[in-house]
């Protein structure tokens, strides 16, 4: 019975893309020499954008170690992200154009763990 449906499944789905690709092959899509093409439009033209290159920030970690340096953020989000604190050692306090201002100390940020014994 599984094999009888197999079958049927396989006769329909060809027979479908034979249909297909007849209605494909008939007259009813416009041949391609019709389409008429208008170039390629101003807004993605070689000279549409200029992309103007953000400064970057100056490096606030040790010049050895570029990789560490905190991401610079949206200028919008600095208020807030300094009333946060330093959510970690590795957190920076941000400047107005969001550039990392400076490093958090050691200690900001930092969560003390429980001590390991248990409470009594």
């Amino acid at each position: 019975m599984a094999s009888l449906r197999a079958w049927s499944l396989l006769l329909l789905s060809l027979s479908l893309a034979g249909t297909a690709a007849q209605a494909q092959s008939s007259g009813d899509m416009a041949p391609l020499d019709l389409i008429k093409g208008g170039g390629t439009p101003a807004a993605i033209g070689p000279n549409a954008l200029q992309v103007i290159r953000a400064q970057p920030c100056p490096l606030v970690v040790s010049p050895q170690l570029p990789a560490l340096q905190p991401l610079r953020i949206a200028p919008k989000d600095v208020a807030a992200k300094n009333r946060m604190g330093c959510l970690s050692p590795a957190d920076a306090i941000y400047g107005t154009d969001g550039c990392p201002a400076r490093l958090c100390s050691k200690t900001s940020g930092v969560v003390p763990l429980p001590s390991g014994r248990a409470a009594r």
